[in-house]
């Protein structure tokens, strides 16, 4: 009879635990679906569709520890569960897709840990973080990233006395020129190559200060080996006369470059590795109680709806809405003179734009409909100037009449430069912060009012005119 309960016990758990991550599943689907999405469209996060599969397997690789481990749920984890459930609502609402992804990370985690409890938790600690890595983050490092490849090329160049101007992201040799653009900054490499280093440190140590030696190796290594492949390209062009490393070479090599970096790494990554200890799972038995976990998981997922029944109380009537209609076209009735024109150093996008002289400005409106799955107006995907054609001189944010205005210096491979500032547009704010504006489309929504807005680009002269934009485009159409 003893056995019988205890199976029951066992079933009544597999059996609540299926369910609550069904239903965290239902509850988190749209940044579920939008995640996957990322990952097949992103060359950055083909690796994250093997992340789930290998948490899956070291959890496995522990189930001998997980059947003789104390089993006992947490119940105090309910509260940030809550507390994750009500920013989920705020976030989906305003359609922060990263913090969506995260959230629903988290959430997955917190529900892990009150299931199982503290000592089974520790157990499996590595496989929970690991799966941190199937959040698709990383892209907002190609600036960054962009900028070091140049410094670290550009240095290397004048070491070996090899003359170099570098005019912001173009680097000129006495017989060619070189961009770094955004595919050589070295951002896919650095992230597949990281979440690989982290594994290698936990499979191959056990002492923390080699972990963390390791995964620091990882985190630098791709950063430095990307300057180098860049100078090396570099060199080659010019002892070449610009025959070889352009082209399809250029990738041929840089592929080449990097496999043989990634076997580096792996094989550091042996040097001094620890034994792994023996398990003494087996003389560590202790008696599990599993009390009320029918209960427990229904108090979870009683949690878990929290976001939607937020969503239907607070948006409810404006998530209803229908998506708004394209305002370009009001753009006549607004303004005296209208004029759509294309502008040179415009970037592409997928999104909703207009390019064209208004009252006289030189402006590029992109305009973002957050009723339309996976639409985002602040986001990192809105670029001010086209990168593959133009580089940025110069960066800087400034305030003008109290908004926040950004403003940049830009110059194309001929020399010519022109000076662009942007902001973004939501009713009657126009700032560049991402949290005023994040903040106004939240009053926007609670309000039952359209959260859409626009990203505006201007093209100026001189300072005083930025302001004379900012008055002149107010009543952009809404």
């Amino acid at each position: 009879m003893k056995a019988i309960s205890k199976n029951s016990q066992i079933f009544s758990f597999l059996l609540s635990s299926i369910v609550l991550i069904s239903i965290w599943g239902f509850v988190y689907k749209d940044a579920l679906i939008h995640m996957v999405t990322v990952w097949s469209q992103s060359e950055s996060y083909k690796h994250c569709f093997f992340i789930p599969v290998i948490v899956a397997y070291l959890i496995y690789e522990k189930k001998e520890r997980l059947s003789v481990s104390q089993w006992k749920p947490v119940w105090w984890l309910v509260f940030p569960l809550l507390a994750g459930q009500i920013g989920y609502s705020v976030v989906s609402e305003l359609g922060i897709n990263i913090l969506m992804h995260v959230s629903a990370y988290l959430t997955l985690v917190i529900i892990v840990w009150s299931l199982l409890g503290h000592k089974q938790t520790r157990i499996i600690l590595f496989p929970l973080l690991y799966l941190g890595f199937s959040v698709p983050v990383g892209e907002q490092l190609v600036p960054f990233l962009q900028t070091v490849t140049a410094d670290l090329s550009v240095g290397m160049l004048q070491a070996v006395n090899i003359p170099v101007y570098r005019e912001g992201l173009y680097i000129y040799l006495p017989n060619g020129t070189f961009h770094v653009a955004e595919a050589c900054a070295g951002v896919r490499f650095l992230i597949g190559t990281f979440a690989i280093g982290v594994l290698l440190a936990y499979l191959n140590y056990q002492k923390i200060w080699k972990r963390v030696a390791f995964i620091i190796f990882c985190a630098f290594v791709p950063v430095l080996a990307n300057g180098v492949r860049a100078f090396g390209i570099m060199v080659i062009g010019y002892l070449s006369d610009m025959k070889y490393a352009t082209g399809a070479d250029h990738l041929v090599y840089g592929w080449f470059f990097f496999a043989f970096i990634t076997l580096l790494i792996f094989a550091v990554g042996m040097v001094g590795n620890d034994k792994a200890p023996k398990s003494t799972a087996l003389t560590e038995r202790n008696e599990r109680s599993i009390p009320n976990i029918v209960f427990h998981s229904s108090v979870l997922a009683t949690v878990l709806f929290t976001s939607l029944i937020m969503n239907q109380l607070l948006f409810g009537k404006a998530s209803s809405s229908k998506a708004n209609d394209i305002p370009f076209d009001l753009l006549n009735e607004n303004f005296s003179t209208v004029v759509e024109q294309p502008h040179g150093w415009a970037a592409p996008t997928q999104d909703m734009q207009w390019q064209g002289v208004i009252n006289g400005i030189n402006v590029r409106l992109i305009y973002v409909d957050e009723a339309s799955f996976g639409k985002e107006l602040v986001s990192t995907r809105h670029r001010v100037f086209d990168n593959e054609r133009w580089t940025q001189k110069e960066l800087s944010s400034t305030y003008v009449n109290g908004a926040q205005v950004n403003t940049a210096e830009i110059v194309n491979i001929f020399g010519t430069t022109k000076n662009l500032a942007s902001w973004y547009q939501v009713s009657e704010l126009q700032s560049a912060s991402a949290t005023r504006v994040k903040l106004q489309q939240l009053l926007s929504k609670l309000s039952s009012k359209s959260s859409s807005g626009y990203f505006v680009v201007v093209e100026y002269a001189s300072a005083d005119e930025i302001e004379d934009s900012l008055i002149r485009l107010k009543s952009l159409p809404q």
